[in-house]
């Protein structure tokens, strides 16, 4: 009984700090099926939490563009093995499997100029990965109740297009205008009014199609918008001319999408501070050599070869590892099955010279 007071109680207070739209669907979900991150309450450990939450996130990053450099080398991978197999890499490292920050993003060509990705199937559809694809994969980990928010592009074995090119350095010179004023006291829109700014003076500013970033915790969005006025539905958030705070964990993720072809999208992670910021997410490589995806990026022995697949396939039906008791059965087996054989060759032979 005291169980279930303590659970509605505590999604009565989740559901009453939530932002207005769908900022924490993924929250709600799982409240109400009286799942929560952690039966404790929520841990006041946040910066170091979400410090550990980034880190995990950089590790999926670094899966999911090793696994794009696998197309690149011929395997067949979808968005949604791809985007499985970041998922597991992130909680084999300690990222909460039963509450996640959010649906990990793998939106390939087309897909990728849909913000967050196929939305028939959470953002990581039954769409072959292919050579030439702009890839955007969004992720984010869960430590101690605390998520992170991260997201890089790639394109699959690299590319000479002018237009990809320019709208990759777009977004991430808008970045970087926008890094020496995140502090205290920064209006959150003035953040957003100068990447717009820049993104409209390289030829993109219709595509340019949510806010600049928004804030984190418990929940994957959170106050505040990083918006030049107006409400964002893609984030379930309203505008708000609040300065950011001391305790802000804010996201600048500049986007810019051409509708049918490919989108971008880079987004890094800040815990804000009086006087400045801590930028969480610096160590992850996000320039121009990140982006494009080549051959020799990886170590070439790793590569998939549909030889090597093929003797996987065989290595999956023994017995591994094989010890000692298993030799013994096999060697067993063979002569039990060399004395049979004989023994038919014989009564074949016995039969052969009976005949007339």
């Amino acid at each position: 009984m005291s169980r279930t007071v303590a659970v509605g109680l505590a999604f009565c207070v989740l559901v009453c700090l939530l932002p207005a739209s769908e900022a924490c669907e993924t929250e709600v979900a799982n409240a109400l099926e009286g799942k929560f991150p952690s039966p404790t309450g929520i841990s006041p450990n946040k910066d170091d939490s979400i410090r550990e939450s980034v880190h995990l996130a950089s590790i999926g990053q670094h899966v999911g563009r090793e696994l794009l450099w696998q197309v690149l080398m011929g395997a067949n991978l979808t968005e949604r093995a791809i985007a499985d197999e970041i998922n597991r890499a992130m909680i084999e490292n300690g990222s909460n499997p039963d509450w996640p920050s959010f649906s990990t993003i793998v939106a390939s060509g087309a897909n990728g100029a849909i913000p967050h990705g196929d939305p028939a199937n959470d953002g990581a559809g039954p769409k072959q990965v292919m050579v030439g694809d702009v890839v955007v994969i969004d992720l984010g980990g869960r430590v101690n109740d605390w998520v992170s928010d991260v997201t890089r592009t790639y394109v699959v074995g690299g590319t000479t297009n002018a237009t990809i090119l320019k709208a990759y350095m777009a977004v991430y010179d808008a970045q970087n205008l926008t890094f020496p004023l995140i502090e205290a006291g920064t209006p959150a829109w003035a953040l957003d009014d100068i990447a717009r700014t820049h993104i409209e003076e390289q030829g993109f500013g219709d595509q340019f199609i949510h806010s600049l970033g928004h804030g984190f915790g418990v929940c994957v969005h959170e106050p505040p918008l990083l918006s030049g006025g107006t409400d964002d539905p893609l984030f379930g958030l309203s505008y708000n001319q609040q300065p950011l705070a001391p305790y802000d964990a804010i996201t600048i993720e500049p986007g810019i999408y051409l509708d049918g072809w490919f989108g971008i999208r880079i987004e890094d992670d800040f815990l804000v501070n009086q006087e400045s910021h801590e930028f969480l997410t610096a160590d992850l490589p996000r320039d121009l050599d990140w982006f494009q995806i080549e051959v020799d990026d990886y170590d070439a022995s790793k590569a998939f070869s549909a030889d090597n697949d093929e003797d996987a396939d065989v290595d999956r039906l023994l017995p591994s590892p094989i010890g000692l008791i298993e030799i013994v059965c096999l060697v067993g087996l063979a002569g039990w099955r060399s004395q049979r054989l004989n023994r038919d060759f014989e009564e074949v032979d016995v039969l052969n010279d009976d005949a007339p």
